[in-house]
């Protein structure tokens, strides 16, 4: 499964009554870290860009495109 693709279904999905927003961020961010990458995005903009997928706003491929243009390696 790809990232963006899991980090959508958690903020739209409401797998839980409340915090799915938060736990798709969190959830995302996890991945990230635990694959050798890192947002270079301020956590504001990050939570504007979740509230955004959550809301239908921003599409799942304008997400793919805002993630891949603000992730880096670690490495």
């Amino acid at each position: 499964m790809r990232m963006h693709t899991a980090t959508e279904g958690r903020v739209q999905g409401h797998a839980f009554i409340d915090g799915n927003k938060r736990i798709g961020h969190a959830a995302m961010e996890v991945f990230l870290m635990l694959n050798g990458f890192e947002m270079n995005e301020s956590v504001d903009e990050q939570g504007r860009a979740i509230l955004s997928v959550a809301s239908g706003a921003m599409s799942r491929d304008e997400f793919t495109t805002w993630l891949a243009a603000r992730v880096h390696s670690t490495e």
